[in-house]
């Protein structure tokens, strides 16, 4: 097998650390397991990453960027504040699937580790999210979509805790509880709760 390159080695080792993280857990996961089962040595490993908590890192921001890039494809051109909130939630579903390892990650890291680097990674993945939906409430109520009142963080955790909830279903019990109409009219219940 072809040596890879750097950038291209670390992609790998992130998606095996990804891969191993969602099955075994972040504390259960060694960078020994993680070398053996990228095909690689330890020391090739730490070239690329200090630590598991700085992979850890890398993946939870890499996670986060690719949300926020999709999230702002997919309401690049609808103008409508309520509408972009349920075009984002009608490809939760697909948007899991796709990065169903890393948020495996995220959630597990999120209820049972206690690292303050790992938490702190991940609260600033909710906390870029919170920002992103506040914006989307302050245009709605600037554009007289949504009222005044409605306080644009309450609203955000809103959207999160329901994405989250969503999550945690989706990604452990099979078949997945939640379906699609379900999940179209909850958000369409919060939305509600914020129009004029």
């Amino acid at each position: 097998m072809p040596r890879l390159k750097a950038p291209q080695r670390r992609e790998q080792l992130m998606e095996v650390a990804s891969k191993l993280f969602a099955k075994n857990g972040y504390d259960a996961t060694t960078t020994a397991a993680i070398a053996d089962a990228a095909g690689v040595t330890e020391p090739i490993l730490y070239r690329h990453f200090k630590s598991k908590q700085e992979m850890f890192v890398a993946i939870v921001k890499a996670v986060s960027e690719q949300t926020m890039k999709h999230w702002q494809e997919l309401i690049g051109d609808t103008p409508d504040p309520a509408q972009q909130i349920r075009r984002i939630s009608g490809e939760m579903p697909e948007h899991m699937a796709h990065l169903a390892d890393a948020y495996h990650v995220l959630h597990g890291a999120l209820a049972t580790s206690r690292d303050k680097k790992v938490l702190a990674v991940v609260r600033e993945h909710y906390n870029e999210i919170e920002r992103f939906f506040s914006k989307i409430v302050r245009d709605g109520q600037k554009n007289g979509a949504f009222r005044k009142d409605v306080q644009p963080r309450t609203a955000a955790w809103q959207l999160i805790m329901t994405g989250v909830g969503y999550g945690l279903l989706a990604l452990n019990l099979t078949p997945n509880p939640l379906d699609r109409p379900l999940i179209s009219e909850a958000v369409d219940s919060i939305i509600r709760g914020w129009k004029n």
